[in-house]
C-alpha cells in the first residue's frame, strides 16, 4: 500500500493514544484489512509527524489490545482477529515520558542524598544492589530489586514527599507499555549495564558527591531510554542482524 495509505499528521504534542486510534479507525473501516503490513516505524513516524518513540509505543497498545501482531524481524501486521467492535484498552502511561520525568527527579533525588545519606541508607542500597545481582544470575525478575535501590535512594533523603512520588513513579512502571517494552529488551547486556550504573549512583552518594550522584542517575535513566529505542531499530536492520547470525552459525 506504500505512500497510499491515508494517515493523517497529527500535532507532536500527541500522544501514542491518538496514533493508535488512528490505527484502529483505518483498520474499522477496512483501509487496512487483516494481514496487512504496516509501514516500518521510521516511515510510519514521518507521515504520522510524530517521534519513533510515540510510533513504538503506539504499535504496542495495538498489539496489547490485539490489533495488531508484531513479528520480530519482519514487521507489524494487521491481526486476522481484529474486529470491528473491539476497544482498544488502556495501556497505561507513555514508557518514554515517564522515564524523562524520573531522568529529572530521581538525579535531583540522588543530588540530594549524597548530602543526606548515612551508613544505614548505605547499606540499604548495597542490599539493593546484591539483591538485583542475585536476580540478574538466577535470570529471575529483577524489578523489586530494582524499585528497593531506587526507593532507597529517597529514603536516603529523608523527605517523605519524595519517597513517595519514587513510589508513585515506580508504580506506574507496571503499566502495560512499560513492562511490554522490558521483555522486549531484556537481555544479560542491559542488567549487566543496570548493575554498572547503580554501582555509580551508589559510591557517588556514599561519597557524597551531589553532582556525580545526579549525573549517574540521568545516565543510568538515559541508559534505558536507549535500550528501549534500540528495539525500534529498523525491521530491515533487524533481518539483516539475524541473517548474518545465521551466517555465522552454518560457517
Amino acid at each position: 500500500m506504500g505512500g497510499s495509505m491515508p494517515f493523517q499528521a497529527v500535532a507532536s504534542q500527541r500522544l501514542f493514544q491518538q496514533i493508535a486510534e488512528q490505527i484502529v479507525g483505518l483498520i474499522r473501516s477496512g483501509e487496512l484489512p487483516p494481514g496487512t503490513r504496516l509501514p516500518a516505524e521510521r516511515d510510519l513516524a514521518a507521515k504520522l509527524g510524530v517521534s519513533r518513540p510515540v510510533v513504538r509505543e503506539a504499535m504496542i497498545a495495538l498489539e496489547i489490545s490485539g490489533f495488531v501482531e508484531v513479528r520480530t524481524g519482519t514487521g507489524s501486521y494487521v491481526a486476522n482477529g481484529s474486529s470491528g467492535t473491539q476497544a482498544l484498552g488502556d495501556s497505561g502511561p507513555s514508557a518514554f515520558e515517564l522515564l524523562k520525568a524520573r531522568r529529572i527527579i530521581e538525579g535531583e533525588i540522588a543530588e540530594l542524598a549524597a548530602e543526606t545519606a548515612g551508613s544505614e541508607d548505605i547499606a540499604r542500597l548495597d542490599d539493593a544492589i546484591a539483591w538485583y545481582e542475585r536476580e540478574y544470575l538466577n535470570d529471575a525478575d529483577s524489578f523489586e530489586a530494582d524499585r528497593a535501590f531506587h526507593v532507597g535512594i529517597a529514603q536516603a533523603t529523608g523527605n517523605s514527599v519524595l519517597i513517595r512520588t519514587v513510589e508513585l513513579l515506580w508504580g506506574d512502571m507496571r503499566g502495560r507499555i512499560f513492562e511490554r517494552l522490558g521483555e522486549l529488551t531484556k537481555n544479560a547486556a542491559k542488567l549487566r549495564t543496570n548493575l554498572r550504573d547503580h554501582a555509580a549512583i551508589r559510591d557517588a552518594i556514599a561519597a557524597g558527591d551531589g553532582l556525580e550522584a545526579r549525573r549517574a542517575m540521568q545516565a543510568h535513566i538515559a541508559n534505558v531510554e536507549l535500550a528501549f529505542l534500540a528495539e525500534a531499530a529498523d525491521d530491515g536492520l533487524k533481518a539483516l542482524t539475524k541473517a548474518g547470525q545465521r551466517k555465522k552459525t552454518t560457517r
